[in-house]
């Protein structure tokens, strides 16, 4: 093997492995869906009063909403989920709006489509910065 290739091997197969790590988070998805209040015909779980976040399947699993409560005005939003394993979803949230804010406390909703390689069979878990929400396994 010529030395100049030799030397460039190590280089390949990093940047080889990075393109394969990067593959295993897949891309964020967006929101298909934004609106204030709970998901509708969506029993509230328990755990959900207090206006704690909660997290629920739609469309036979093919969707999934995230719900987080705040101000009217200025509501908290997920801006994307990233799956993170087959049974872990990272959540990003929106960038606070800046101004007043009514003082409120009301659920507001996030839809997204089911990242394609999220499990079916088991729990899953939607990583937020301050929670872990859990699903269980879907449906369908």
């Amino acid at each position: 093997m010529p030395r100049t290739a030799a030397r460039l091997l190590p280089a390949i197969a990093a940047v080889a492995a990075v393109a394969a790590l990067a593959g295993c988070t897949g891309s964020p998805s967006r929101p298909v869906e934004d609106y204030a209040g709970e998901p509708k015909g969506v029993q509230p779980p328990a755990s959900s009063a207090g206006g704690a976040s909660w997290a629920v399947w739609l469309e036979d699993g093919d969707q999934l909403a995230i719900v987080l409560y705040g101000s009217s005005t200025c509501p908290p939003k997920v801006q994307n989920v990233t799956a993170s394993s087959a049974t872990e979803i990272t959540a990003t949230l929106a960038p606070a709006p800046g101004g007043i804010c009514t003082r409120d406390f009301v659920p507001h909703t996030t839809v997204f489509s089911t990242p394609d390689r999220i499990t079916k069979t088991g729990e899953v878990s939607v990583l937020l910065p301050d929670t872990t929400l859990k699903l269980p396994a879907r449906q369908g």
